[in-house]
């Protein structure tokens, strides 16, 4: 049997914060969201992150704008914003961090410094082996791959 391949993997977002933030309320409107005066600041601020913020990092960014928005309107923000999949979010130990990246994608976590960065995925295959992973009847609507290591500054050190 002819091997395949290793997928190639992109470790860069060439999509500018203006073009983000675009898609964003784009993803809004189409999904029935109304857009607010702090949901349009959160969602500049999710325009402009270069990593995955938490949500007191998004709190204290939409502060810059807007000093008086309350935690609880911001969490309330993040939680429609991923409910409606115009964001999504990445559990992780100690903290929920969102993901303002539109594009189909997955993520590369470093174990040693905890850096998480997007990847995309060339091609990847969803099959399963229905003998270890029984889901008669099943459908997969998604996948969802975290790949880890150490990035380059960490190997480096």
């Amino acid at each position: 049997m002819a091997r395949r391949p290793a997928p190639v993997v992109h470790v860069s977002d060439t999509m500018t914060p203006a073009e983000r933030y675009r898609r964003l309320r784009l993803r809004c409107r189409s999904r029935g969201l109304r857009m607010t005066p702090q949901r349009d600041a959160l969602l500049r601020v999710l325009s402009r992150a270069t990593h995955h913020p938490t949500a007191d990092e998004l709190v204290r960014g939409v502060r810059r704008a807007h000093p008086s928005v309350s935690h609880a309107t911001i969490y309330r923000n993040v939680q429609q914003l991923a409910e409606h999949g115009v964001i999504s979010t990445l559990e992780r130990a100690g903290a929920t961090q969102y993901d303002p990246n539109p594009d189909k994608h997955h993520h590369f976590v470093c174990e040693r410094c905890g850096a998480v960065r997007d990847i995309y995925l060339v091609r990847i295959a969803y099959r399963l082996d229905g003998r270890r992973s029984p889901l008669k009847g099943a459908e997969v609507s998604g996948c969802e791959l975290r790949l880890r290591g150490r990035c380059a500054r960490c190997r480096a050190a």
